[in-house]
């Protein structure tokens, strides 16, 4: 008999499409929590790219927080498909692979993550499970949103093993540093501890624009690797 943490070892680890971030992590897990937080500019282009890749291979099941009767949006399509076209895949594809849900408050993003699990157990063949900008209600809504933020991560979670798929959280960081030793995710202790990657991302090198075919920037694993790595070449 073997453990379920020593079963998820075995699983082979799924490319991200970023060459120097797999040369760090190996990979993401099947089935295991991934934490890329730092500044939100790198980590939302980086969850894009990751949604393009996983959209090779199945669909994504996508929840974002946001203020969406501020922003009008759940998914920046610009950006979207310049990183798709830049991994030369189909924009359209990339979009028709997502299944969104959106949360505009606490109590909303455990619903969100609730409709999700449903979705990917009965849809099967998920790629990616991807929470975005998870802490957006903690400085609004405090315990209550930290609470909400701890069950909606744990739903997702379990989908994730069931469906053998890699979570990924994006969070900015605490401090505003880039010292990965100060920078730690803006992340209920809960959620960190639970962790099997946490990797901190700041940009280098990002033009007046700031846009994804500018994007160069560092990401340190803050789980055992703790070398700076630049992943130069951008996002294809």
């Amino acid at each position: 008999m073997k453990r379920a943490s020593e079963l998820m070892l075995l699983r082979r680890p799924v490319p991200t499409g970023l060459e120097r971030l797999d040369a760090l992590i190996g990979g993401l897990r099947p089935g295991a929590l991934h934490i890329f937080y730092g500044d939100r500019v790198v980590t939302d282009l980086v969850l894009y790219r990751l949604m393009v890749e996983a959209s090779r291979h199945g669909w994504v099941a996508y929840l974002n927080n946001t203020d969406y009767y501020g922003e009008k949006t759940l998914i920046d399509a610009t950006s979207l498909s310049t990183v798709s076209k830049m991994a030369g895949v189909e924009p359209l594809k990339v979009l028709s692979a997502i299944r969104c849900a959106a949360a505009f408050n606490a109590r909303r993003q455990v619903c969100a993550a609730e409709e999700l699990s449903e979705d990917i157990g009965k849809r099967g063949r998920v790629a990616l499970i991807a929470m975005h900008n998870a802490p957006a209600f903690l400085d609004r809504e405090g315990g209550e949103a930290s609470s909400a933020l701890v069950k909606s991560v744990s739903i997702l979670m379990e989908a994730a093993s069931r469906a053998s798929a890699p979570l990924v959280v994006t969070a900015p960081s605490i401090e505003d540093s880039p010292d990965p030793a100060r920078a730690t995710p803006k992340l209920p202790a809960q959620i960190i501890h639970r962790a099997a990657v946490i990797v901190f991302f700041r940009p280098e090198g990002l033009g007046p624009s700031r846009q994804a075919r500018q994007a160069r920037f560092a990401a340190c694993s803050a789980a055992g690797l703790p070398r700076i790595l630049p992943l130069a070449g951008g996002l294809g």
